[in-house]
């Protein structure tokens, strides 16, 4: 699909949107009007949409405890421990939780993310109940079989190895290798480390996890679609008010990142057509720091979607790459991140690849952005930010994470006001503050020419 079909397809479903598909508005859908909340569990807030979908509804939740909570021990903990929560529980075996759930043609999933452990759950209305029930179970009382341990930890080992083969991974790792040093949030494990990790976890180290990570006091749950506001907050008072409360370690967010510098790393994966390179740094912000949004649509003009500058010249005009793009990331959580660019390259045209990307940054940091591609990214991301919100999916992903950050309703409210007041001058001048093109790291991973 080319870029200008693309954009007309978002502006049409935005249209749509605004025709009365968001709940209780005619023209776009108002948070803080729309969602409720409840606090009926300490520890634990219900944000409920209803929305004009049919007998359908969409459960999204997490608390804290991912990854980054699971360090001191061993970070593979927390994606094992979710892994394991839909292998049975103290009542049900993992064939009678499947039995259930295919009765009905209801899901539950969960994943471990950096911060999160997340969760989710689509069924009809009339088996919410059920559904709400069991999620309960699988969350507080999971088997935790050694048999199962080691088919997932072989199964994990297996995909790691597989991954050894991945030129963007094995790429991004070298980059955050580098900008970061062993034990910070944004760092990331070599995959040899990681495997490592994996052959390390047992079930003691598990169930202890859970026991002092799972609970109440960061808990929250989103539902959207033919859902009420008074029934689904009962349904989950029953089934979670007696949990135990999270004793989570404290992290350290401000741990330093390493310092700047101009350096190239490379790891050579034979056999391979294309070559993945990362040039980046770190940054000295957070999401919550007044120059975050400038920067970020500051690195989105550079190399945000296909209309922007990397793709329009290292790809279309050059014909480089099929792929490149520019992004600003680990700015979460009170964390400060990294902007990077990456780009996909065939082994002989690294070298002219990473020279034509540098020649569009400097250009880009030097001279800036114009006013006229500042109107038209503000067009776009207003219009993603619209389209996100037209399936259920969406609408709780977006809640979700409003609430994972602390973040009152009227953020979201106030979401296309941001975007629509940020300025060319000072987007600018905000590139020229964070960023130090002299002192770029570049990560190489593929074959040699």
């Amino acid at each position: 699909m080319t870029f200008n079909l693309l954009q007309n397809n978002i502006l049409l479903r935005i249209k749509a949107l605004q025709a009365g598909l968001y709940p209780n508005n005619n023209h776009y859908m108002k948070f803080i009007d729309s969602v409720y909340i409840d606090n009926q569990v300490d520890g634990l807030t219900t944000y409920v949409v209803p929305t004009k979908i049919k007998d359908v509804i969409t459960i999204s939740g997490s608390m804290l405890g991912g990854a980054v909570y699971s360090k001191e021990k061993n970070s593979r903990l927390s994606q094992i421990t979710a892994s394991m929560l839909d292998k049975g529980t103290a009542d049900k075996s993992k064939y009678d939780i499947s039995n259930i759930l295919e009765s009905i043609g209801a899901e539950i999933s969960f994943i471990s993310s950096n911060h999160h452990i997340n969760f989710s759950a689509h069924c009809l209305r009339k088996d919410l109940p059920v559904v709400v029930e069991l999620l309960a179970e699988q969350l507080r009382t999971p088997e935790f079989s050694s048999e199962e341990l080691s088919l997932l930890k072989k199964r994990a080992i297996a995909n790691l190895e597989r991954s050894k083969e991945d030129t963007k991974k094995q790429a991004l790792i070298g980059l955050l290798g580098h900008l970061y040093p062993i034990g910070h949030i944004n760092h990331k494990n070599t995959i040899d480390e990681s495997i490592d990790l994996v052959n390390g976890v047992n079930l003691s180290d598990i169930k202890k996890y859970h026991q002092n990570t799972f609970g109440l006091g960061s808990t929250n749950i989103v539902a959207a679609g033919d859902v009420s506001s008074e029934k689904l907050p009962d349904l989950i008072k029953n089934s979670f008010k007696d949990w135990g409360t999270q004793k989570l370690i404290e992290l350290d967010k401000k741990g330093d990142a390493n310092k700047r510098d101009r350096s190239t790393t490379s790891m050579e994966i034979k056999d391979k057509t294309s070559s993945d390179i990362y040039i980046g740094q770190t940054i000295n912000i957070t999401e919550d720091h007044e120059d975050y949004y400038d920067l970020m649509m500051g690195i989105y003009i550079l190399g945000g979607n296909f209309s922007a500058r990397l793709m329009q010249t290292v790809r279309d005009e050059e014909g480089l790459t099929y792929g490149i793009g520019s992004s600003l990331s680990g700015c979460s959580y009170g964390v400060n991140g990294h902007w990077y660019t990456w780009g996909t390259f065939a082994p002989k045209l690294v070298e002219h690849g990473i020279k034509s990307t540098m020649t569009q940054i400097k250009q880009w940091y030097e001279d800036g952005i114009t006013e006229q591609e500042l109107v038209a990214k503000k067009t776009t991301l207003n219009g993603l930010f619209n389209v996100s919100l037209d399936t259920t999916t969406g609408l709780v992903d977006k809640l979700l994470s409003n609430a994972e950050k602390n973040r009152k309703l009227t953020f979201l409210d106030d979401y296309h006001h941001k975007i629509n007041d940020l300025d060319y001058q000072s987007i600018n001048h905000s590139i020229k503050r964070h960023i130090d093109i002299n002192k770029l790291t570049t990560s190489i991973a593929g074959s040699k020419a």
